[in-house]
């Protein structure tokens, strides 16, 4: 029997999910709902875990691995893993994997379509005007998208998917990659371009990129200058990839016409955040669900179950973010008798 240790909000599918390893016959704790544990709570929680399963509010350091001598593996059952010193978990053997399903790729992909026409049409306004007791005036009119430039920053799973789905939008589409091809771009018809290139001549930018040291703070206030005053920047990757008060000043300045996030660089979004302050009419604001759904949920955890029954295994599963410490991992079986 071995001990999996879960601190994600749970829902009854995410329940379901769970109940497949008690049916292997393993140990399944599941931390407080809406906790976010600290260092030294989440080294007490894993001292004895075989796998962690951690929400994306915990920080699980290299302490916290150091302290887990029986861990073989981190999941994070969604895609993003930058609340996880993965070069930490290489070091130590310890493999980290996402859950990359697909039904939450073409949901936050779906999304961010939803937040372009949104902003362009000016749905917000428009209905405010409507609940406040007024009627159409032409000043809230909106916008095509046909005949937009969109940007896209990012073209791994889901900028491609936006890709796919804008492609018969009428609208001209650029990329920026550094790890794509370019035929494979261009087989999208989504050329790639370097970054300055595609912001000063995008009317949407949109960012779907891993938050890593090289994309932090990827679009600040150089880059958001090199933008046109009438376009919108959306951000469903991560809110550490924008500079939040360089996004603000530009915004109130009318040095960009809107914005729509997802994501912040601290979530949940502070009381106090600039970004709160802004007019809600070119600034759309969602705490980090915008792609969720009952599909993508289960799809998530399904394939956050099939990594955890192969690492239970010894096997490497497929979605492995740190496949180098495949050897270390083996010798730290090895050592555990596993």
């Amino acid at each position: 029997m071995k001990v999996v240790i879960v601190t994600v909000l749970m829902s009854s599918i995410e329940a379901q999910e769970i109940s497949k390893l008690r049916g292997d016959g393993h140990e399944v704790i599941v931390g407080e709902v809406g906790r976010a544990y600290t260092e030294t709570e989440l080294i007490e929680l894993t001292r004895d875990a075989d796998v962690l399963v951690a929400a994306s509010r915990e920080k699980v350091s290299r302490k916290v691995l150091e302290s887990a001598e029986r861990l073989r593996l981190v999941v994070a059952p969604f895609i993003g893993i930058d609340h996880i010193e993965v070069d930490a978990a290489t070091d130590l053997g310890i493999l980290v994997a996402n859950s990359p399903a697909r039904e939450n790729i073409v949901g936050v992909a779906e999304a961010t379509i939803g937040l372009i026409l949104t902003l362009l049409k000016r749905m917000k306004r428009n209905e405010a005007r409507l609940r406040g007791g007024g009627w159409r005036d032409v000043q809230d009119q909106g916008n095509l998208l046909s005949g937009k430039t969109v940007g896209i920053v990012g073209l791994g799973r889901i900028g491609s998917q936006v890709a796919r789905r804008l492609a018969t939008w009428e609208v001209t589409l650029l990329s920026n990659d550094p790890y794509i091809a370019p035929e494979y771009a261009n087989g999208l018809n989504a050329p790639l371009t370097d970054l300055p290139t595609l912001l000063k001549a995008s009317d949407i930018v949109t960012l779907h990129v891993v938050l890593t040291d090289e994309t932090r703070n990827l679009i600040g206030e150089r880059e958001i200058r090199m933008m046109k005053p009438n376009s919108y920047l959306i951000n469903t990757a991560r809110g550490g990839v924008v500079v939040e008060s360089a996004l603000a000043q530009a915004i109130q300045e009318g040095r960009l016409a809107g914005a729509a996030l997802d994501v912040f660089e601290q979530e949940p979004l502070p009381a106090n955040s600039l970004l709160r302050a802004l007019d809600p009419d070119r600034v759309i604001l969602t705490p980090h669900n915008i792609g969720l759904s009952d599909a993508a949920r289960r799809g998530c955890w399904a394939l956050a179950i099939q990594n955890i029954r192969q690492a239970l295994r010894g096997e490497m599963p497929e979605p492995t973010k740190n496949p180098e410490a495949s050897s270390p991992w083996r010798e730290r079986l090895r050592k555990l008798g596993a």
